[in-house]
């Protein structure tokens, strides 16, 4: 079982109050997932975007696509 483990810490300290945030989330990968092409980015806004490829559709699974 592959688990993608997310950690982050912020803190800001002025002369007035200091705030500290921590985050921790796990997440579940789908099967056939390869953990070492998984990327990740940093926007400007904090936004943290994580991308990996769709694993291969293994015999048995069939794909059906969605039509909008």
């Amino acid at each position: 079982m592959d688990i993608l483990y997310v950690h982050a810490k912020h803190e800001e300290k002025t002369e007035s109050k200091s705030v500290y945030r921590e985050y921790n989330r796990e997440f579940l990968l789908p099967k056939g997932t390869n953990p070492e092409q998984i990327k990740s980015s940093l926007s400007k806004d904090g936004v943290l975007t994580v991308e990996a490829p769709l694993p291969a559709i293994t015999s048995g699974e069939k794909l059906i696509p969605i039509q909008h």
